[in-house]
Formats: C-alpha cells, structure tokens, sequence
C-alpha cells in the first residue's frame, strides 16, 4: 500500500542558495498523486518529477516554466529516505529552509507528522532486470537486481589533504536512513564562496546550515557528524535526486562514483528509462 503523513508538519527558516525567509507545511496526500509542491506562485500543484528540472548547480530546481523551487533534494530526500510515496509541500518563497544542512529536520518533521498506510491504494515500484551502467569521464554510475533490498555503495573523491577518498555503503531502510544519511550536512570549500555569491548562490549560508572546508582546517558547526560526511552527504543527495523518478526503488544496486545533481538526474532519466515497473 502507498503512504502518506497523518497530519501537517512545519519547517521555517531561510533557504541555503536564496537566503530568503521560506516555509514549508507539508500534508497529507490523499490520493496517489508522488510529492507535489503548492505555492500561490503555482496555478496548479507542481510535481516534483524528472521532467521538472530546470537546472542542477550546487541543487536540484523544478519548475513550472515559470517559477522555480531550488534545492528540493533534501526535502526529497527525508520522504524517499522514509518510505513516503505521497506528500502534498506548501511553500512560501522559492526555496525550502536550508534547516541545519541536512535532511534530518525534515525527518524528525516528517515522523512527528506519522507516516500511514493508504488502503486501496497500491504500491508501484521501480526495479531493474539487468546490469546498467553510466559513466562520463570520472563519474560513473552502476546499478543491478538484487534479491532483497536496496543497497547504495558512493565514493566521493576529491584532491584535498582534508578530504581525500570517503566510501560509503549502506542498506536503505527508514532506521538505517535516519541514522546513518539524514544527519549529513551540505558542504562548501572556502575557495569557491566569493565565486558562488557572484553567480547568486550560497546567500544563506553559514556555519549554522553548511560545513566549510578550508586549507588547513575544516569549519564545522559542532565539528563533523561523521568521518565520512561528505560521502554521506553525497548519498542523501543522491537518494533525493533518485527520488524525482517518482517511484521507490525496489530490490536494487546502485553504485555510484563522484556523483552530483546533474548526473544523478541523468542517471535516474536513466533508471527510469531501463526500468521494471510492478
């Protein structure tokens, strides 16, 4: 049976890439209508599916040809992370709260609101029948059946003393997903800062909602969550950005090596494109 919440949650504060104040309520969906976005800027609900995208630089947008909502991923993340198939998202402005960087705010939110079965109302899932693979240059993607489960193996690599090689490999399930993802913030390095705010992004950002690396030290509010929290980080956009293909995966392996927003949603047009659907 498909899920949705059992009654509304908000989250208020100011979007990572827009700085601007912006609220999020999301809300039970009564039929199995996928994530949605509602907004006065929308003359209808707004699908946050494939075909949405309108750009991935440093997030994932989605339009209505009009207007935009940047960095959905998080959000999507938390629901996909969850097992959510269905959830209506009011929002004020054009980003959702940057919150502390991570998908865990939206989690707690989410589980503080209950998640419930639908009756009636079946579950579709996305799964493969063979090996696929995506590569370009040093970003690569591999996914295959597997017998039980969903299971993701990221490598982020990245030439810096501070940063180096982070594997990350875990079992997607709603504990696993709150423990071990939802807690991974965003991350910035200090040479690229004056460069994002020139193009207009990053205007919200501070140590209260990102991790900043520097050349001799890293910047971290609480310090790291993890050892390995960029990968991890990397993974719960991933999951986020998979989660605009519109169906839970289902018995599945994906490996994926230096991933960003671009090639995730690649990588899911992909997916979806190859897919066994039950």
């Amino acid at each position: 049976m498909r899920t949705t919440i059992k009654e509304a949650a908000t989250i208020e504060g100011i979007g990572l890439h827009t700085g601007c104040e912006s609220r999020v309520t999301f809300r039970p969906a009564e039929g199995p209508t996928g994530y949605r976005f509602l907004s006065p800027l929308f003359k209808e609900p707004l699908p946050a599916t494939l075909d949405r995208v309108a750009g991935t630089a440093r997030g994932t947008n989605i339009t209505d040809g009009e207007h935009k909502i940047h960095t959905v991923e998080h959000l999507l993340s938390a629901a996909a992370g969850l097992g959510i198939d269905d959830l209506d998202i009011e929002i004020t402005g054009e980003e959702p709260p940057a919150a502390d960087g991570s998908a865990l705010p939206f989690a707690r939110a989410l589980l503080k609101a209950g998640v419930r079965e639908k009756a009636g109302q079946e579950r579709r899932t996305l799964g493969l029948d063979g090996q696929l693979e995506m590569a370009k240059g040093d970003i690569k993607f591999l996914a295959r059946p597997m017998q039980h489960g969903v299971y993701f193996k990221l490598t982020y690599d990245y030439p810096h003393k501070l940063v180096g090689k982070q594997v990350v490999e875990f079992t997607l399930t709603p504990e696993e997903y709150l423990v071990r993802v939802a807690p991974a913030r965003t991350f910035g390095f200090s040479h690229e800062l004056e460069a994002l705010k020139k193009a207009g992004l990053a205007r919200g950002g501070s140590l209260d909602n990102a991790v900043v690396i520097e050349e001799e030290r890293i910047l971290a509010k609480g310090g790291l969550r993890y050892r390995d929290e960029f990968a991890r980080h990397k993974l719960l956009d991933l999951i986020g950005d998979l989660a605009l293909a519109g169906l839970p995966l289902r018995d599945i392996y994906i490996e994926a090596e230096r991933p960003g927003h671009a090639a995730n949603v690649n990588f899911a047009k992909l997916l979806l494109e190859k897919a066994q659907i039950k």
